[in-house]
């Protein structure tokens, strides 16, 4: 069965999560249409509303009035979504408020140390379970600015530190040590905040003056469009057009490779949104063969690694990703996930000296796919699923509902 059709995929979760976070403080009201419709930007969503943000639905538009956060009432749940509970610390300590973050069991198991070591540094007093949730966040007292190194390459810890950032005494700098997804300085950048990025250094200056209002048709996630572009290339004679799509220069990681190995895209209708580059990318089926993935690249793929792992698997020869430690704090240990998976399909793999290897074939059998209750693994090993043998077999289906709840809507449309 071949493959013909343009898809319009829903917004870019990242962007969705800060542009919630932002607006809610903003000076007048923000409106953002395509919004993310997963769980995690919903957990954002119901944590600003217990703070007291002026959040509300209308029609297909999210419209959001500025105002005063306060301290919530009871722990903020942040379900799944680490991207939540990691902003959020910084996010609201900005604001001076006193707080608590909770959330599920796989998000309670990963590390939180990685932002409480630069917020307690900047005078947050922070109460957690051996660095995991639940953190009891005391943030009423004055912020100091801080220069911070980053240990591990994390948008998620950089957004949170000049998050905080914006609501202390002094400048603060961050210091990468790989580029890392730069939505929050573009963001801030276009609300009026005061950032300055050189090369890998950022320095954001306190807030002087409320951050302006915005109007934004959030891009498509090119994580979300990763899954469907990568079942267009296995299956044969086939072709997808993902419209608007996010084409940030630290999200295209995905694109990259698949150009690195001779699979191009075409993009077209290019167009700058609230600072964000997208358009609207085409993909056609193509061979593969095994290809390697330097660790200074791991970051902007991060994301990516299971489905380019499914199209390492589907291919010929060796595939190895190099430095994938990051990959191990995820909704699951993808690493392992990764590796049971392919395994069970009948393809070697297996990690080496921190480095991920795939020996691509052709699947033999058709498992049960093991989703280890992580959105991104049940999607990827579905694809391969698909693409192989024309169906497949899930333990759960509703981990999807995280991050792209019309998953299976849109591989019935492609494959109708």
């Amino acid at each position: 069965m071949a493959i013909n059709t343009t898809i319009l995929l829903p917004g870019d979760k990242s962007i969705s999560h800060r542009a919630v976070m932002l607006a809610s403080i903003a000076d007048g009201v923000s409106e953002l249409t395509n919004l993310n419709d997963g769980k995690d930007v919903q957990s954002t969503i119901k944590a600003l509303q217990a703070c007291g943000a002026l959040i509300e639905n209308d029609d297909k538009k999210l419209i959001i009035t500025g105002t005063t956060l306060s301290s919530p009432k009871k722990p903020i749940d942040c379900g799944n979504s680490g991207t939540s509970a990691r902003l959020l610390s910084g996010f609201l300590s900005s604001q001076s408020l006193q707080f608590s973050l909770t959330g599920d069991d796989s998000l309670s198991s990963r590390p939180m140390d990685r932002v409480i070591v630069p917020l307690t540094q900047m005078g947050c007093h922070i109460e957690s379970n051996n660095g995991l949730l639940p953190l009891i966040v005391d943030a009423s007292g004055p912020l100091n600015g801080i220069n911070y190194k980053m240990p591990v390459a994390s948008a998620q810890v950089k957004s949170s530190i000049l998050l905080a950032g914006l609501g202390a005494e002094s400048s603060s700098n961050v210091s990468e040590i790989n580029t890392s997804r730069n939505h929050t300085e573009i963001m801030l950048h276009h609300m009026g905040a005061t950032i300055t990025v050189m090369d890998r250094d950022i320095r954001i200056e306190p807030l002087s003056s409320s951050l302006e209002p915005i109007t934004m048709d959030i891009p498509s996630d090119p994580s979300s469009a990763s899954f469907f572009i990568v079942l267009t290339v296995l299956m044969k004679e086939s072709q997808v057009t993902v419209r608007n799509m996010l084409l940030n220069p630290t999200r295209i990681g995905f694109m990259n490779i698949l150009n690195k190995i001779g699979i191009p895209a075409t993009i077209s209708n290019q167009h700058h949104m609230n600072g964000e580059l997208c358009g609207d990318v085409s993909v056609e089926s193509s061979s593969v063969d095994g290809f390697e993935v330097s660790s200074y690249a791991i970051p902007s793929i991060i994301d990516e690694i299971p489905i380019l792992s499914v199209l390492a698997a589907a291919g010929k020869g060796k595939t190895v990703f190099n430095g994938i430690e990051e990959l191990k704090f995820k909704e699951s240990n993808r690493v392992q996930a990764i590796i049971d998976n392919l395994i069970n399909f009948g393809i070697k793999a297996y990690e080496q000296d921190n480095s991920l290897i795939v020996e691509g074939g052709t699947p033999t059998q058709m498992p049960t796919i093991q989703s280890f209750d992580d959105h991104r693994i049940a999607m990827a090993f579905v694809v391969l699923s698909i693409a192989v043998f024309g169906e497949y077999k899930l333990d759960n289906k509703a981990c999807i509902d995280i991050s792209l709840p019309g998953f299976f809507d849109t591989i019935e449309e492609m494959l109708s």
